[in-house]
C-alpha cells in the first residue's frame, strides 16, 4: 500500500505543475482574505533566498505561506525561525502557528485520514515536488494513529513527526538543513523535549504538564541547545532552492 501511494505521488508530481510566478502566487492565495501582489510575494521569497541565515526572513515566510494553500512552507519556515531566533516570545508565537497549521491540515473522514498541506505543489524537472513528499510522509506517519489522530495533541504530533522523519530517511528524500537538525536532535535523545519546547504556546496545559513531570529531560534539552546553536549553511529547504535543482 505504501509503495503504491509513493508511486502515485511520483506520477502526480510530474503531471500537476502550475505556471511560474504570477499564476502560482495567485493560485496559492485563492480564497485568502489577505491577497499579496504576485510581484511582492516573489520579491519576499527572493530576499529570503539571499538572506537565508537571518531568522526574521522565515518569520515573514511562515506567516505568509500559512495563509495560503501551501501550509507545508508555513510549517517548514516556521520551524526554521524557531530554531534560529533568539527572541523566545516570537518563537513561541510562531511555534504555535506551526502547530495550528498541522492541526488544521489533518482530519479524519469516512474514507480515512486526510491531509491538506499542499494543493499547488511545484517541482523542478528532475525531482518530485518537496511539498507532496513532505505531505505524504506526514500522512503515513499519522496512519498508525488511525481515527485517533485527531484532535491533535503534542504527544500525537511527536509520534507522527518521528515516523515522518524515519520514512524520510528510508526513502532517501532530500536531506535539508532542517531535517539534519531534526535527526541530530533525535540522535541526542531530545526530540520529545524539543517538540514540547517548540509547541508550548499551542497547548500550554499539555506542555506544562509534560515539563513539570520531565524536568531532567527538559534541562538536558536546554543544555544541548545552548551548546548546539542552529546556523543555516545553505538554503536547501527553501521553495526557490528546490525549483532550481
Amino acid at each position: 500500500m505504501k509503495q503504491l501511494l509513493w508511486s502515485v505521488l511520483a506520477f502526480a508530481s510530474c503531471t500537476g505543475l502550475l505556471g511560474q510566478d504570477s499564476e502560482y502566487y495567485k493560485a496559492i492565495q485563492k480564497g485568502s482574505s489577505t491577497q499579496i501582489p504576485s510581484k511582492q510575494f516573489k520579491q519576499m521569497e527572493q530576499d529570503a533566498l539571499k538572506n537565508y541565515a537571518r531568522p526574521e526572513t522565515y518569520q515573514v515566510l511562515a506567516t505568509t505561506f500559512g495563509n495560503t494553500t501551501e501550509r507545508v512552507w508555513g510549517v517548514v519556515y516556521g520551524e526554521i525561525f524557531c530554531n534560529l531566533s533568539s527572541d523566545s516570545e516570537q518563537s513561541k508565537k510562531i511555534g504555535a502557528l506551526v502547530y495550528d497549521l498541522y492541526a488544521k491540515s489533518l482530519s479524519v473522514k469516512s474514507s480515512g485520514l486526510s491531509i491538506d498541506l499542499t494543493e499547488n505543489a511545484q517541482a523542478s524537472s528532475k525531482q518530485p515536488p518537496f511539498e507532496s513528499q513532505f505531505e505524504m510522509a506526514f500522512l503515513m506517519g499519522a496512519v498508525p494513529l488511525g481515527g485517533e489522530a485527531t484532535p491533535l495533541t503534542i504527544k500525537k504530533l511527536i509520534s507522527i513527526r518521528k515516523s515522518q522523519l524515519s520514512l524520510w530517511k528510508q526513502k532517501n528524500l532530500p536531506a535539508t538543513e532542517l531535517t539534519k537538525r531534526q535527526q541530530a536532535i533525535i540522535a541526542a535523545g531530545h526530540f520529545d523535549a524539543y517538540n514540547y519546547w517548540l509547541f508550548q504556546s499551542a497547548l500550554p496545559d499539555e506542555s506544562n504538564q509534560w515539563m513539570a513531570a520531565h524536568q531532567p529531560e527538559l534541562q538536558s534539552w536546554k543544555d544541548w541547545l545552548d551548546k548546539n546553536k542552529f546556523a543555516v549553511e545553505r538554503p536547501d529547504f527553501q521553495r526557490l532552492y528546490f525549483l532550481k535543482q
